[in-house]
């Protein structure tokens, strides 16, 4: 019965009542506890249904809505589930709906529905208890048996769940008739009504649908399950659909002739299809594959039970997709595999085990074919999420370069996972790195072609040298772009953290240590050669030798407190002292600082090779705030040693200032230097 109907109902003979046989413990365990989603409780129904030979069911409730009502002034809601089956008499009511746990195939109910042998989903005879994972009042209303002149013979009970439940545990539950038992109706069927809910939320049209279509596999065209929403009567009712996920057609594997093999030699056979789906699992619904047994689901995997740590792991369980069908898994003369709530099989039994070693070479097959189709995907989805081609196109006008840097994007972007291309600062942190390699890597491609073109013969042409000259100066100019930027950053750092907190000589010094070109901004790595190194400890046993000074010189970071930091550059050694913020430097000092001056001098003279590393000679920079000499020798010594260029003195204000100022020039040369490789880059391609 599509609808409930009692017009012409007429009284039958019928009136033995109904009695449900059944633990109190089971009802619990086997009802509340298995199925505490609407969509889950509706689709039993609808398998109750399909067994009962309907083909058309009649799903009616209200879509987007939590079931239980606290405010008086709402609706009661109801679930409803009608079909137009053969129905059930009040006899077998009691025979088979009411004896719960009874295996229905070897019962009078048999293996196969009624009118249309159908394979019957049914089996552990517990499905009727579903609703009471959502709901305390169950009302069944079923039409069936011969047809009389009457009409259909009905069954009308109401199952109360804090009823049920207070009963002795070892007595049968006497369920109250309702007004049409022992009635005739016109036509056959039956209806379930749900009342008395608790707190479960009925989701929207689109995810309700998508849960109930995904525990049906059928293609059976006598069987149609129509949705209506209640809140919406004159909305056009919902179709149960066959269920469709967007997959990658060249990974598609079709399991007809791929039967799962037994130890002892026997082929259970197996149909459907495993793909890996156009993108990675976007709700839960479409998560994984199904397994199905007799057209319901059975299971969910997204592994086939894998272990963690297979190649190819974090893909396999994001986007593949697919149904099986195996219905030796709820064999009618086997062993009963599927577990109670249908969200698994029991995968150690000796079929379960066979499974999942047939699922392990599924799932390296699926991962060996989408493994290039998802690269290409997230190829594509990185160029757009990190708009390279825009930003690589506006930073070099050299084509090449941008086709370099297209590249890269596309090779590491490629190996992202899908999710993490959603975090702007991942993929940003991508996209600099990507910008900032590209012109090297383009520069390193122009070299090989060129040493081709040499070594095989061929005179390399001006155009070719042209070119190469273009990319050599495009790199150099990303270059001075990354490092300047980042020189800025360490100053902005410098201010806000060193200078407005500490007066640590120590921490000023390893600073020094770590970003010479605070003293010299046109210091590079390359020039801290091994010169320098050689210097530092000849210097080092000079002074302890001939001055008694045990002096530590620092190249870079060490443990020890360093008395001063040698930096290279330019030809020239510079050698850095450096006094706390805001100290003023007083005779003793002096005393101190005119004894390395000497040394210095007396160093140079005697050691001319060495000496000969430093063409511009030596300088020690003094980073001091201010100058407080008493004694007027000193102060006459100090002015020298300024005049003769063997001490720079600057304060901690004129050495950040200086070192900003540079810097930021050293930003101005970079655009200069990219502006004139643009220029290049026009005059290669014309």
């Amino acid at each position: 019965m599509t609808e409930l109907e009692i017009v012409g109902a007429s009284a039958g003979t019928d009136s033995e009542g109904y009695e449900l046989r059944i633990s109190r413990l089971t009802i619990d365990k086997l009802g509340v506890k298995l199925y505490d989603r609407v969509s889950a409780v509706v689709a039993e129904l609808v398998a109750n249904s399909y067994d009962a030979d309907a083909t058309n069911v009649r799903v009616k409730l209200p879509l987007k809505t939590l079931l239980s009502v606290q405010d008086q002034e709402l609706p009661d809601w109801i679930v409803s589930v009608g079909d137009d089956g053969h129905g059930l008499t009040p006899a077998e009511a009691r025979a088979y709906y009411l004896l719960v746990g009874a295996d229905r195939r070897k019962t009078g109910a048999g293996a196969l529905s009624r009118k249309f042998k159908r394979p019957v989903m049914g089996r552990k005879g517990i499905g009727k208890l579903a609703p009471f994972g959502i709901c305390k009042r169950i009302e069944v209303i079923s039409a069936g048996g011969p047809e009389t002149a009457d009409g259909y013979l009905t069954s009308h009970f109401l199952m109360d769940f804090d009823s049920i439940v207070e009963e002795d545990n070892d007595q049968p539950v006497p369920l109250p008739p309702g007004h049409l038992d022992n009635t005739y109706l016109p036509t056959s069927g039956t209806q379930v009504i749900l009342s008395g809910f608790l707190p479960k939320r009925v989701p929207d049209g689109d995810v309700f649908m998508r849960q109930l279509e995904r525990r049906f596999a059928l293609a059976d065209p006598e069987f149609a399950v129509t949705v209506e929403d209640i809140r919406q009567p004159g909305d056009d009712p919902l179709s149960m659909k066959t269920f469709q996920i967007d997959v990658v057609e060249s990974t598609r594997i079709d399991l007809t002739q791929r039967p799962v093999s037994l130890e002892n030699g026997s082929n259970l056979s197996v149909t459907g299809w495993v793909a890996m789906a156009t993108e990675s699992y976007r709700n839960e619904e479409m998560a994984g594959v199904r397994i199905y047994a007799r057209g319901k689901i059975v299971a969910t995997t997204r592994d086939f039970e894998q272990r963690a740590g297979f190649t190819g792991e974090f893909a396999t369980r994001s986007y593949m997709v697919g149904e099986v069908h195996a219905d030796w898994l709820d064999d009618d003369d086997d062993d009963d595999l599927v577990r109670t709530d249908r969200q698994s099989i029991l995968w150690e039994s000796d079929k379960g085990t066979a499974l999942r070693n047939w699922g392990a070479e599924i799932v390296r097959e699926i991962g060996r074919l989408g493994r290039e189709p998802r690269r290409e995907k997230v190829k594509k989805l990185f160029r757009q999420v990190a708009d390279l081609e825009r930003r690589a196109r506006a930073r070099f006008k050299d084509e090449s370069v941008v086709k370099v840097a297209l590249s890269l994007g596309d090779s590491i972007g490629g190996f992202a996972a899908e999710d993490e291309l959603l975090d702007a600062d991942y993929v940003e942190g991508l996209a600099q790195v990507i910008l900032t390699v590209a012109p090297h890597q383009a520069l390193v491609t122009a070299f090989q072609d060129f040493e081709r073109t040499r070594t095989g013969g061929a005179e390399p042409s001006l155009e070719e040298l042209l070119d190469l000259f273009g990319k050599t100066r495009v790199a150099e100019a990303a270059s001075y772009a990354q490092i300047a930027s980042e020189r800025v950053q360490v100053l902005d750092q410098l201010d806000s953290i060193v200078f407005d907190t500490a007066r640590d000589e120590a921490a000023l010094q390893r600073i020094i240590t770590e970003a010479p070109w605070l003293i010299q901004p046109d210091w590079t790595v390359i020039t801290a050669n091994q010169s320098l190194k050689t210097f530092k400890v000849a210097f080092e046993n000079y002074l302890k030798r001939e001055h008694k000074l045990d002096t530590t010189l620092a190249i870079e970071y060490e443990s020890k407190r360093p008395d001063f930091t040698l930096v290279a550059v330019g030809g020239m050694l510079h050698v850095v002292e450096i006094k706390a913020s805001g100290h003023a430097l007083d005779d003793s000092d002096f005393e101190r600082l005119f004894r390395y001056v000497d040394a210095l001098r007396k160093f140079f003279e005697k050691n001319t090779d060495m000496a000969a590393e430093f063409p511009r000679k030596w300088r020690i920079d003094l980073v001091v705030d201010s100058v407080a000499l008493k004694d007027p020798m000193k102060e006459q010594a100090y002015a020298t040693v300024l005049a003769t260029n063997e001490v720079f003195q600057l304060s901690w204000d004129d050495f950040r200032n200086r070192a900003r100022r540079t810097n930021e020039a050293f930003l101005q040369a970079r655009d200069d230097a990219a502006g004139a490789a643009r220029g290049i880059g026009v005059r290669n391609r014309s």
